[in-house]
């Protein structure tokens, strides 16, 4: 039997894409299904990176042979498989067949646990609305607005195994409890809480502001529930059943778009839409952008964005702070090089390669650098000395700052307080420096050098503005620690400093 012709659904997922499935994801010692196993290569990868088991269900005989010297086989027709035979598994990960992606999706979401997360690759359209979803389509992508989300991958399978060009989306969906054990999981055991204080978090975050506000946003839920139950009985009693609807305004929990619609909300609804608001909460109280350059600030709110889909319970919230403890150094290193970068993309004359991008020991930013189209001069209102109103023009006189360079200095301030260990709110911003005008005496003088962050700072009338480390230490230790991140050979004191 030939697979790639026979079998017109078998396409092997790429390592590279079930490592994209399945990041940030912890599932060490956790039970998996593997729905649609293939020739087994996300039941490989499960099985390498510390799944404590893995079954799987595959209807191909040829493939089902290859399965079986893999891992436990569950049942040959995964639509066939009820809730009862998965009530014990911790994940649901799967690369259906795409010519069933939604109706393979939700039921895995159909049968899984509380608690379980299915991840699972499928044909973008079917994530997408238009025009001709079928009702499969429909109930995926409500689940997904409720239980979830879906994050576009592009063509991945382009240079696979077996290739094709469709367009690939990833479906996380998270499998909510019912009734009372709702929120069964959410806090921490005495045995957790424990571990939680001796792995030392409480440094990034106190241990208490994470059990109150998972606390809160429980406590929050609930109360809508009874609020929205008492709604309805109030709704009941209120309503007399020999009059019209129409003379009857019920009470209902409504939201009302930008275009004036409203549209009532449910417990599903009311609980994602605060799970989003406390997780920003979160990631506000990590201080991830304190240090981040505009580049990793756009990492780093992807990542945001992804991560309040994710149920907000202490067990989730603690595996963020490991996450974001583990990262900080590959975070703050990543800014230290985007500002290297930046200083030498700004002129050729900013660094000992000049005009040619080299990779040596000689290739350093400048002690002094330049940013051309830094600032400009611009007519001021003001009042004379008498106090009245008036209109003076003051182009030599009064400087303000072009958005993106200013913001870019800004940055490379932000590196150099990760490689100082200086706080970087202590460092006024740089439009805090205008230059002098005739009615206040603050600011700075053009031409004239003035002391900002790790810099002095000189603004020209043509709006080119020079920089220079004050510190020669800091300077040489910028350019060595860049050098040891992109692999250069260090560099030594020996390049020749600005006059």
């Amino acid at each position: 039997m030939k697979l790639f012709t026979d079998n017109p659904d078998f396409y092997p997922t790429p390592v590279e894409v079930i490592e994209q499935m399945m990041m940030g994801e912890d599932i060490i010692g956790k039970t998996i299904l593997e729905p649609s196993a293939g020739s087994g290569n996300i039941v490989d990868w499960l099985k390498k990176n510390g799944a404590g088991e893995v079954i799987a269900c595959e209807n191909d005989p040829t493939l089902l042979k290859i399965l079986r010297g893999k891992c436990d086989i569950l049942a040959e027709d995964f639509l066939t498989v009820t809730s009862e035979q998965v009530s014990h598994i911790d994940y649901i990960v799967m690369n259906p067949p795409f010519s069933q992606d939604a109706r393979h999706i939700l039921h895995a979401f159909d049968i899984a646990p509380a608690g379980c997360t299915i991840i699972a690759l499928c044909n973008s359209s079917s994530v997408n609305p238009g025009y001709r979803d079928t009702k499969e389509e429909q109930r995926l992508q409500e689940a997904i607005d409720l239980y979830g989300q879906s994050d576009y991958l592009g063509e991945c399978f382009s240079s696979a195994e077996r290739r094709t060009n469709v367009h690939v989306a990833m479906v996380k969906l998270y499998k909510p409890g019912e009734g009372a054990s709702e929120f069964d999981g959410y806090f921490f055991s005495a045995v957790d809480e424990d571990q939680a204080n001796v792995e030392g978090k409480e440094g990034i975050m106190q241990y208490n502001l994470v059990r109150e506000l998972v606390g809160r946003y429980v406590t929050a839920v609930k109360l809508f529930d009874e609020t929205l139950a008492a709604a309805q009985k109030i709704n009941e009693a209120a309503r007399c059943p020999e009059a019209g609807e129409y003379d009857y305004i019920p009470i209902k929990f409504t939201t009302v778009s930008s275009d004036g619609h409203s549209k009532e909300v449910s417990h599903q609804q009311y609980k994602k839409a605060l799970q989003k608001y406390y997780w920003r909460i979160i990631f506000k109280k990590l201080h991830m952008e304190k240090y981040a350059t505009k580049q990793l600030r756009e990492q780093i709110n992807k990542f945001i964005e992804t991560q309040i889909h994710v149920p907000f319970t202490m067990h989730n919230i603690y595996r963020v702070i490991d996450m974001v403890i583990q990262t900080n150094g590959q975070r703050m290193n990543k800014a230290m090089e985007e500002a290297f970068d930046l200083i030498c993309s700004l002129s050729a004359e900013n660094s000992t390669a000049g005009e040619h991008w080299k990779t040596n020991a000689n290739y350093m930013v400048n002690r002094r650098f330049i940013v051309n189209y830094m600032c400009e001069g611009y007519d001021r209102y003001g009042t004379d000395k008498y106090g009245r109103n008036c209109k003076r023009a003051y182009p030599t006189l009064y400087f303000g700052y072009h958005d993106s360079h200013r913001s870019d200095l800004e940055d490379v301030c932000k590196a150099l307080c990760h490689l100082t260990g200086r706080n970087y709110d202590c460092i006024e911003p740089l439009s805090n420096h205008g230059a002098r005008s005739s009615w206040s005496n603050d600011g700075e003088e053009w031409g004239q050098w003035f002391v900002w962050g790790f810099f002095r700072c000189k603004a020209f009338k043509k709006g080119t503005m020079h920089f220079e480390f004050l510190d020669e230490d800091v300077w040489f230790k910028f350019n060595y620690e860049v050098a040891k991140l992109k692999g250069w050979s260090l560099p030594k004191k020996t390049v020749k400093e600005a006059a």
